[in-house]
């Protein structure tokens, strides 16, 4: 009976299994190895490589770490763990709760390709799609290359992101990520505070052949190139580069649709310069186009009168007599501020 009760006094036997995440106190370290103190007075080692990214310096005699078991015991009697191992378990897990809750988390882009980003979050791979970028970091290119897209997203390496996550698979080893879903309280108030006829200061995000996008507050807008000036703009990326700071007024707001103007923060000079007209005045002038709707003339500098297509009697334009250059007097009938003209009936 003594016998027995010496044994269940003594030494507590603990068995191991693979897999099992186990705590120990480190008893020694070096370059090439930690060994622990396990449960039941078992010796745990920990490889250099299995150690991971830990060194000497980040662990020390006397700290409890948590490690996973890999080898219940060695031809040596000892416990293998991995260190590395439970670091990306924790790392699972903690993602996995990061996903649940919804919140939001900080990346840094390590490597892009045409597709999208890639950065880590405490050593595990996470894809940021190029959909999932909001407007100021997506990659718009006027001609839609491939090429030009990658130079792009490039540019973002190094960067740090705010990113929530939208989808965590550990089987598969999938982290997908979202820069906009980060971003949707932000859009949603933006959204809901916005109304046509503000005055915004935004940024732009997109020099286009048809003209720039402009964003602000996680939301976008597009500025139409007739929307850009009052003068004629060929070309917006003559005016215009990525990153400029903007004034813009939002003119069209359909969900999340905008559209802004920044010539109408200005007044328009045309309106100047049609002041010393008035209805019923005789004016003269140049022809300088024509089309379906009638003859241009030019009565002064960037001042046009128009001839309605009906006054000539014909059914085509292409049937009218007339020359570039060739003078022409009328009546000014209306003062057309919407088209920039002034209609005008012959004499």
């Amino acid at each position: 009976m003594q016998d027995l009760l010496a044994q269940k006094d003594g030494p507590r036997i603990v068995s191991f299994n693979y897999g099992e995440s186990i705590k120990g106190t480190v008893i020694d370290i070096n370059p090439s190895r930690i060994l622990l103190e396990l449960p039941g007075g078992a010796t745990g080692i920990i490889t250099k490589k299995e150690a991971g990214k830990y060194v000497s310096e980040d662990i020390s005699a006397g700290m409890d770490i948590q490690a996973v078991v890999l080898n219940p015991e060695n031809d040596a009697g000892l416990v293998v763990l991995s260190l590395r191992r439970a670091s990306l378990d924790m790392a699972w897990a903690e993602l996995n709760q990061l996903f649940i809750d919804g919140r939001i988390i900080k990346i840094k882009i390590e490597e892009a390709n045409k597709g999208g980003l890639i950065g880590r979050y405490k050593g595990l791979k996470g894809f940021l799609p190029v959909s999932q970028l909001t407007p100021l970091n997506y990659p718009r290119v006027p001609d839609g290359s491939g090429a030009a897209i990658l130079r792009k997203l490039e540019q973002h390496i190094g960067k740090t992101f705010a990113v929530r996550l939208i989808n965590v698979n550990r089987e598969e080893k999938r982290v997908i990520l979202s820069e906009k879903a980060a971003h949707d309280e932000q859009i949603e108030q933006t959204l809901q505070n916005l109304n046509e006829g503000d005055v915004i200061d935004g940024v732009v995000s997109g020099v286009m052949k048809f003209g720039i996008f402009v964003t602000f507050g996680g939301v976008e807008g597009l500025v139409h190139l007739s929307e850009l000036d009052w003068s004629h703009v060929s070309d917006p990326a003559k005016k215009y580069s990525i990153g400029d700071r903007v004034k813009v007024l939002v003119i069209g707001k359909d969900g999340d649709k905008l559209s802004f103007s920044i010539k109408r923060l200005t007044t328009d000079p045309w309106i100047k310069k049609v002041e010393e007209f008035s209805v019923g005045e005789t004016v003269k002038g140049k022809v300088v186009r024509w089309n379906q709707n009638g003859v241009f003339i030019e009565v002064q500098t960037d001042v046009q009168g128009l001839f309605s297509l009906a006054q000539f009697k014909v059914e085509r334009h292409s049937e009218l007599k007339v020359s570039e250059g060739m003078e022409m007097t009328g009546k000014i009938t209306e003062i057309n501020f919407n088209s920039h003209r002034l209609e005008l009936e012959k004499s």
